[in-house]
């Protein structure tokens, strides 16, 4: 396997100290477009306002009550809004209007609906005006789906929501999230990865990595799709300590000593503090930076850190080693112990017949 055993020491802490950094991530999918365009399946309030002869609704008159003008003739306008519930735009991007016939509106704002129907019903009314008005809107929307308090469909306005904005306004992350339903669930944004889809392309990432306002908090686009994923990070320890466990970071970075604290530390009784190791599989680019060669750069290395925690100067150390995710501790058993281990044995073997002798005196 090309295992390697590498000793954590001053001339490569800097390399062991990086964190993984996400930031950016999102950013390649930003893109421009518009929020404003209208399609199959939204549905439109129409009013259309008409002088004179109406083809629509009855008679308002409009000037002072009880006046006449000019040549007794009464100056009128009319409106009526088309449609009780509004016009759906069907699956071709097509309504259907009275007198105006089948009109093509997919890909246009409101105003672009409004002239094109000024225009079908030109010679047909006097002096018609139309006001469009979008009432549901189903094409510029995006979906906010997975770890938040209300998944579901969001409409987007003028005012250009962004990433954030959306998960915020379905609630942000689910109560799970953020309690924890165990030690190895995660507790917090740190454990949630933000899934996004645009346009066929999907990248990935931390939540707590997106900062308000920056190039990650996207300006989204209709379409759009986010999905929340609970995506706790854990280091497992093994070895010569009191409870072998799976123990969750609840943190963006942890270092090896926080890590061994939380996870108990090792046993006095029984653990070499000479023999703490950290297992790995480590991207070549990463052992090459740390002067390490390497065959080639396309695949990981397995890699045991090792720490000898009976120097002082190893506690500084473990203090910037910092951990990732799926590492593996282990402690090794002192040498020392081995004698022990055996009298315990005995002891186990030995005990129900002392406990009887016992019992009979």
């Amino acid at each position: 396997m090309g295992f390697k055993i590498i000793d954590i020491a001053p001339d490569n802490i800097d390399a062991l100290s990086t964190t993984q950094n996400q930031a950016g991530a999102l950013a390649a999918l930003a893109a421009d477009g518009n929020i404003d365009l209208i399609g199959p399946g939204d549905v439109l309030a129409i009013e259309i306002y008409e002088v004179g002869v109406t083809l629509f609704g009855g008679r308002a008159n409009i000037g002072v009550a009880g006046t006449m003008l000019e040549n007794d003739l009464s100056m009128s306008a009319s409106s009526e809004t088309v449609g009780g519930s509004g016009v759906v735009v069907d699956r071709n991007g097509n309504i259907s209007l009275p007198y105006a016939g089948t009109l093509s509106v997919a890909g246009l704002t409101t105003s672009q609906v409004q002239d094109r129907i000024v225009a079908a019903l030109r010679g047909k009314s006097q002096s018609p005006q139309v006001i469009v008005s979008l009432r549901r809107n189903i094409s510029n929307a995006v979906v906010v789906m997975g770890d938040v308090t209300n998944p579901g469909r969001m409409p987007l306005t003028l005012a250009r929501e962004r990433l954030l904005d959306a998960i915020a306004e379905r609630g942000g992350m689910n109560r799970m999230v953020q309690t924890g339903s165990s030690t190895a669930t995660g507790t917090g944004a740190q454990d949630v990865i933000v899934r996004f889809t645009r346009r066929g392309r999907v990248a990935e990432q931390a939540l707590d990595s997106i900062v308000a306002g920056s190039v990650d908090d996207l300006v989204l686009l209709s379409g759009d799709r986010i999905e929340l994923i609970r995506q706790p990070r854990t280091f497992t320890v093994f070895g010569a300590l009191d409870r072998v466990a799976q123990v969750p970071f609840e943190s963006r970075t942890l270092t090896l000593a926080e890590a061994l604290a939380r996870a108990g530390g090792p046993n006095d009784n029984r653990a070499d503090p000479k023999a703490v190791f950290i297992f790995r599989m480590v991207p070549a680019t990463d052992l090459m930076a740390q002067g390490i060669p390497a065959s080639t750069t396309d695949i990981a290395y397995p890699v045991a850190y090792r720490i000898n925690m009976m120097e002082a100067e190893n506690y500084f150390l473990s203090q910037r080693f910092t951990m990732r995710d799926k590492d593996l501790i282990y402690i090794g058993n002192a040498s020392a112990n081995q004698p022990l281990k055996l009298v315990q044995a005995l002891g186990q073997l030995f005990a129900p017949v002392l406990s009887v002798q016992n019992a009979t005196r």
